[in-house]
């Protein structure tokens, strides 16, 4: 698919929104509740991993846009 650069920078904050919307449901969230397992431990670093992915696809889709 041929994009524009308005339309690469556009999809690169949507990528990017939902990077935080992900980090703050599987990172933060989990944070405030009373007591954390193991589960929810595994469940927070897949999270950041996510997140990290869809960073990375949002920075490498910037890649030589000016």
């Amino acid at each position: 698919m041929k994009l524009k650069s308005a339309q690469k920078k556009s999809l690169s904050e949507f990528l990017n929104t939902i990077a935080a919307a992900w980090f703050t449901a599987g990172v933060i969230a989990p944070l405030f509740t009373i007591s954390i397992n193991k589960l929810q431990i595994i469940m927070m670093l897949f999270s950041i991993l996510i997140a990290s992915y869809i960073l990375y696809l949002s920075l490498n889709m910037l890649r030589g846009v000016r």
